[in-house]
């Protein structure tokens, strides 16, 4: 999208800073240009000079907030695998990823289904990019699977349901709390990991490769 009038001092970054702010604090639906500016210090010119409207904020706001999740798919290199603690931390990483994710995105979802405008446009924004859990499942699920072909796990491991497993498990720990107010019931990411790994039947390579 073109930029409009001059460029302004503040950069991008500074504003995707402040708009996530906005978020966090305020929730979607003050997440409007005006807003975002007031915050920041600046006029709405430079919201629309580096975004150019609201909708296109709101999709970067999403974008930043999955910074986490992108940056961890962009990192599973299964040819980097040595021994069954590679795999693990791999995982741990994963879980990270989704919580910090979630201490955003689940806000916006949840207060955008609250509000029908809202959930309009949020979820033009979502269908737009493709967002979703599912992208997290088949990430996991070509990871498994690239593991598989290396012969680092077992052959006959049926590695979607592991990487739906592992990628629910992960998104139930995170949105439990935020959507019941408890943790109840939850098991420790440890166990379930090496609940995944056993169905992988990495377990079994411990000794030796994974």
């Amino acid at each position: 999208m073109a930029r409009r009038g001059r460029p302004p001092a503040i950069g991008r970054d500074e504003l995707l800073s402040s708009a996530l702010a906005v978020l966090r604090e305020r929730g979607v639906a003050r997440l409007t240009t005006r807003e975002v500016a007031s915050r920041a210090n600046v006029s709405e010119g430079s919201i629309f000079y580096h975004f150019g409207d609201r909708q296109a904020l709101l999709t970067a706001v999403f974008h930043e907030a999955l910074r986490p999740l992108f940056a961890f798919n962009n990192d599973m290199d299964p040819t980097l695998v040595r021994t069954l603690s590679d795999v693990r931390a791999v995982l741990e990483q994963y879980v990270g990823a989704v919580h910090t994710f979630l201490d955003d995105g689940l806000d916006v979802l949840v207060a955008a289904h609250g509000d029908g405008g809202l959930r309009d446009e949020v979820g033009a924004v979502v269908a737009a990019n493709d967002f979703g859990p599912h992208r997290g499942v088949a990430a996991m699920g070509a990871y498994f699977g690239a593991l598989r072909e290396a012969g680092l796990i077992a052959a006959d491991v049926d590695t979607d349901a592991a990487a739906y497993l592992m990628v629910s498990a992960t998104f139930l720990r995170s949105a439990q709390p935020k959507l019941f107010g408890h943790s109840k019931a939850i098991p420790p990411m440890t166990d379930v990991i090496d609940v995944v790994l056993r169905m992988l039947g990495a377990d079994a390579k411990a000794s030796g490769s994974v």
